[in-house]
C-alpha cells in the first residue's frame, strides 16, 4: 500500500474527511489527513504528497496561511492543490495563491468532478507537465 500515491485532505470537518478519504480509497490513493493548517504543513515537511485537498475556511490555521506559507516555501506545491471551500467573497478574491492552485470547488462539490479533477491534476504532476495553460482553474458548486 505504500506505493501508492500519497493525497493530503486538510479539513477541519469530520465528515467531510471521511467521505473524501473514501472516494481516495476507491481511487486507489493513500490519503492522509490533517485538520488544520498546522497539521498539514508539519505532514507536508516531512513527506510530499502527490496532490492536496484543502478546505480554506478552519480555526487555527486557515487554508489562505497553508497557501501563503506554500507560496513562500514550496511554491511548486501550489499546482498540486485541489481547494473545496464554503468560502465566498473577498477574500477568495484577493488571494493571489489561489490563481496558481490547481482547481477551486466550492462547497457542497461535486464529488465526480473532483475525483476527475484529482485525477488529472495527478497525471500533470506525474507527467511534470502542468503549466499555467493547461491546468483547470475553475469555480465549480454544486448548483451550476
Amino acid at each position: 500500500m505504500s506505493d501508492l500515491p500519497a493525497v493530503l485532505v486538510v479539513d477541519d470537518d469530520a465528515s467531510t474527511l471521511g467521505l473524501l478519504v473514501a472516494v481516495l480509497k476507491h481511487l486507489g490513493l493513500k490519503p492522509r489527513t490533517a485538520g488544520n493548517g498546522h497539521e498539514a504543513l508539519a505532514i507536508m515537511a516531512s513527506e510530499e504528497p502527490a496532490a492536496v485537498i484543502l478546505d480554506l475556511l478552519m480555526p487555527g490555521m486557515d487554508g489562505f496561511e497553508v497557501l501563503r506559507q506554500l507560496s513562500a516555501r514550496a511554491p511548486h506545491m501550489l499546482r498540486r492543490v485541489i481547494v473545496v471551500t464554503a468560502a465566498i467573497g473577498h477574500r477568495v478574491d484577493e488571494c493571489q495563491e489561489l490563481l496558481q492552485v490547481w482547481s477551486l470547488f466550492r462547497k457542497p462539490m461535486d464529488i465526480d468532478q473532483l475525483a476527475a479533477s484529482l485525477i488529472a491534476c495527478l497525471a500533470a504532476t506525474v507527467n511534470d507537465g502542468a503549466t499555467a495553460a493547461q491546468r483547470s482553474i475553475s469555480c465549480i458548486s454544486a448548483d451550476e
